[in-house]
């Protein structure tokens, strides 16, 4: 049974109609829109956003790795790497499961995790040549991910859960039952955030004992 918990930020995204990706970088929220095709960055004391980048065929989540953003795009959901200061395209990657639905995209220091929610499962792959280093069932459809520590933070949108697995135990040890229904999700270090696909927010939450990963 998952717990509830409550929101402790809610900030609107004005002009969005559907909110997929979140990621966190330079101390901003980085959020794809669908219907715009674009990228933008928000300030997070503010609300307001300081930048919109053009990104034909946003879909599902986005990372930064290497100071770059990394998009899922396209109805093959393949990887768009993009310059965070202009929007160049500065590579495209197919999807490493082609046919599967990519939707959960986080990269860390231990590689690039990537959530399908046709196969319920969080590969872990090395970003370079994308080769499989893991792989990790989980018992929900994947709409965002993203890690911190040994956690692996996964969103389920239609069941409203934000759902925590162990890693290192590889075993799920929590869900959190939220408002709304949440797609793209990340971490700032103390918070977790996800975009509400309901109510067109970027909310965030707070989970006890997880730490900066």
């Amino acid at each position: 049974m998952p717990f509830a918990v409550g929101t402790v930020r809610d900030i609107p995204v004005r002009g969005a109609l559907k909110l997929c990706g979140l990621t966190w970088a330079a101390e901003c929220l980085w959020f794809s829109e669908a219907v715009s095709s674009q990228i933008a960055s928000l300030d997070p004391i503010s609300g307001k956003v300081v930048r919109r980048l053009d990104c034909p065929g946003v879909r599902t989540d986005l990372t930064t790795i290497g100071g770059r953003l990394l998009q899922v795009a396209g109805d093959d959901r393949v990887l768009r790497l993009v310059d965070p200061e202009d929007g160049e395209l500065l590579g495209e990657f197919g999807n490493p499961r082609p046919g599967n639905v990519l939707c959960g995209l986080e990269a860390t220091r231990h590689g690039l995790w990537l959530g399908y929610e046709d196969l319920r499962q969080v590969d872990l792959r090395d970003p370079d040549g994308f080769g499989l280093i893991d792989t990790f069932p989980v018992r929900q459809p994947v709409a965002g991910l993203t890690v911190s520590d040994s956690y692996l933070v996964y969103s389920d949108r239609d069941a409203a859960t934000i759902n925590l697995y162990d890693v290192a135990a590889r075993r799920e040890v929590a869900a959190y039952s939220v408002a709304g229904n949440p797609t793209g999700i990340t971490w700032d270090g103390r918070r977790i955030w996800y975009c509400d696909f309901t109510t067109l927010q970027l909310r965030a939450i707070e989970v006890p004992g997880i730490t900066k990963g």
